[in-house]
């Protein structure tokens, strides 16, 4: 299934090969940087721990495996203009209704700009509303779908760390962090404390753990002196994606990333 979310960084042009790293003999699916899950919601394991720093997303993900028809009543209640989506903007989501943060959460990812989240200094939501091209509807029947596959699923928010703290032979570990580069700007997600170059010792000797216990992991990042510094200890390859961040369609630009993996893929 598709994941309604739209998210800056997301791997949903890139599912054909992350596909190709899964296979039957994993029990359980680890995402500790999940953003939209586009990769779960395809893949829909049997069993998955899903994590993220954006506690907004997670308390959103939380209400759609509780109470589905609720969410979307919620939603359906929300008229898809400029003028609702400022009102719910300036609203603190936290002091909203489980089902009601959701129905935000999904109504203002649909009509901001670029699908982009972003915070300023005090933590607060601040992308511009955009302008839609055409009529906005939301798929309502698709959050008992998101419902079903969250309910084989543990949701936490944490740090990725402590996410993948548990992981063993037979689990299967999915990293894409927003991307930290220090020679240029690489937009995966603007949230204070969300991931940053000095993470990147980190995952690595996370990625050294998962790899010792018996698990398999692939890791996603940008091509850069950060991404290959991940990389060089795994194999790897460059993959040619579409960065889905710019102001018109028209100056979005293909790059590069790179995949690291454990994994022994299959000939």
């Amino acid at each position: 299934m598709k994941t309604p979310i739209r998210w800056a960084g997301s791997k949903r042009t890139l599912l054909p090969t992350l596909k190709k790293y899964w296979g039957p003999q994993y029990t359980r699916y680890i995402e500790p940087f999940c953003g939209s899950a586009c990769l779960f919601f395809e893949l829909e394991p049997k069993k998955a721990i899903l994590n993220d720093l954006n506690a907004e997303l997670m308390a959103a993900y939380r209400a759609i495996r509780v109470n589905p028809s609720n969410v979307a009543a919620c939603l359906a209640a929300l008229r898809p203009d400029k003028r609702t989506y400022y009102r719910l903007r300036e609203i603190d989501p936290f002091s909203l209704s489980e089902s009601e943060l959701a129905a935000r959460f999904l109504f203002i990812n649909r009509l901001s700009f670029n699908a982009i989240f972003r915070t300023n200094r005090n933590g607060k939501f601040n992308v511009p509303y955009a302008k839609q091209k055409s009529r906005v509807k939301f798929d309502v029947d698709s959050i008992a779908l998101l419902s079903k596959a969250l309910k084989k699923a543990t949701l936490l928010h944490c740090d990725f760390e402590e996410a993948i703290g548990d992981a063993k032979r037979g689990d299967f570990v999915y990293l894409d962090p927003p991307y930290a580069v220090s020679k240029r700007r690489v937009f995966a997600e603007y949230q204070a404390k969300s991931f940053a170059t000095t993470d990147i010792t980190r995952l690595r000797k996370s990625l050294c753990e998962i790899d010792q216990r018996g698990a398999h992991f692939v890791v996603s990042y940008a091509d850069s002196a950060e991404g290959r510094k991940v990389a060089n200890d795994w194999n790897w390859r460059r993959v040619r994606t579409r960065r889905n961040v710019a102001g018109f369609s028209g100056h979005r630009r293909f790059a590069y990333e790179v995949f690291a993996t454990n994994v022994e893929l299959r000939k």
